[in-house]
């Protein structure tokens, strides 16, 4: 694939007052990630339909939950997290395109939206390129999820996995190959080797059940480990594990 150039980059904002979102705000997220994409018919392209391997398609990006004080206020009809006047966002790609067309909307832009909150960048870093081994311990920035689509006569549904489960790192895997297929070039899928494993993860504390619009999602946080081929964690790294990564889920950082 084209336009190869992993990249990770960190946005500081700030607003003039505190930062008001729903409790599941990833779709607000979403939509000011693509709404600052510095190219309308990139942006739809990757809106509407991303980059095809094997009748599946990927948007090939990702991000993390946002990161700043905050605190939850309402009840549980109404509950909104509340940002102080300052909010972390990292966003990954091993796309060029969208790293370059991103970044210079970040900065052509006076303001940013997101959701009716007035965003305004703070700084912009791109994170430093870890060495990528054959073995890492990592911890999620954004939930994990796996499932399969159930279908019947009659309707259809999501069947999410856990990370007690082994269908769970079964679906990890095959979604990961794919993404391996798209950006590797010379990848074979019989030398794919990938085994995740769960280092710490508890019920209470990394199950993370959200809506994205009104689409429930069971995603989880914790730590684990990897043992792959280095230029697989790459594809890992960047891209995002699991389902869903331009929803923001999947991201992960590199901690041993």
């Amino acid at each position: 694939m084209k336009g190869r150039k992993n990249m990770r980059i960190k946005v500081d904002f700030e607003s003039q007052k505190s930062i008001e979102l729903p409790i599941h705000y990833n779709y607000f997220v979403q939509s000011m990630i693509y709404n600052t994409i510095d190219d309308k018919i990139y942006a739809t392209f990757l809106h509407d339909k991303g980059y095809e391997v094997d009748l599946k398609n990927f948007k090939l990006f990702s991000f993390s939950r946002l990161e700043g004080p905050f605190e939850i206020v309402g009840n549980d009809s109404n509950k909104k997290i509340v940002f102080d006047k300052k909010v972390s966002l990292t966003i990954s790609s091993p796309v060029e395109d969208f790293i370059t067309k991103f970044s210079t909307g970040l900065f052509k832009k006076d303001q940013i939206f997101l959701k009716d909150n007035i965003l305004y960048v703070a700084s912009a870093s791109i994170l430093k390129r870890p060495k990528f081994l054959s073995f890492h311990k990592i911890k999620m920035l954004s939930p994990m999820c796996a499932y399969k689509t159930i279908r019947n006569e009659s309707s259809e549904y999501k069947q999410f996995f856990t990370p007690f489960e082994d269908e769970f790192y079964n679906l990890i895997s095959q979604n990961l190959m794919k993404k391996c297929k798209l950006l590797i070039k010379d990848f074979e899928e019989k030398n794919f080797r990938f085994n995740l494993k769960p280092l710490k993860v508890e019920e209470k504390a990394h199950f993370k059940p959200m809506f994205f619009k009104k689409t429930p999602i069971k995603g989880w946080l914790g730590f684990y480990t990897i043992e792959t081929d280095p230029r697989i964690m790459e594809v890992a790294y960047y891209c995002g594990l699991g389902s869903k990564n331009s929803q923001g889920f999947g991201l992960f950082e590199i901690i041993e």
